[in-house]
């Protein structure tokens, strides 16, 4: 799916959001400045959650609203055994909560196997593409 402005991602936010369930772990696939925490911040309008940042630097948020969401950055990760500082099986194996985890691939052994990929490449400074698997 290619996305043109930041209209279409919000449509393709709220389509997706009515998808997901309490328990998903949504894999944000992308270079920097993607968009990945954008559409973050698009679902989680959906779930009544207004203020949602970048994990950079705190490696987890958590946000309450009609669903809780965990938001996870490993970025700044050095060794996938740094997860272990934090309480990562809560994070990526949620019960009643959706997790959206970006650069899962920092502790690629530690992932669960049944993550939903959503991949945004940039095509340029307003057209991203969308792939699911």
């Amino acid at each position: 799916m290619i996305i043109s402005n930041l209209d279409q991602m919000r449509k393709f936010a709220n389509e997706f959001s009515k998808q997901l369930k309490k328990g998903d772990v949504v894999n944000l696939i992308g270079d920097l400045g993607a968009g990945k925490t954008t559409l973050v911040k698009m679902i989680a309008q959906n779930f009544n959650i207004d203020k949602v940042v970048s994990p950079t630097f705190s490696i987890v948020n958590i946000y309450d609203g009609d669903v809780k969401i965990y938001h996870l950055d490993l970025y700044r990760l050095d060794d996938e055994d740094e997860i272990l500082d934090i309480d990562y099986e809560t994070y990526i194996y949620p019960d009643d909560e959706i997790t959206f985890i970006e650069w899962s691939d920092k502790a690629k052994s530690y992932m669960p196997l049944d993550m939903i990929n959503l991949t945004i490449n940039k095509i340029d400074e307003n057209k991203r593409e969308i792939i699911l698997d």
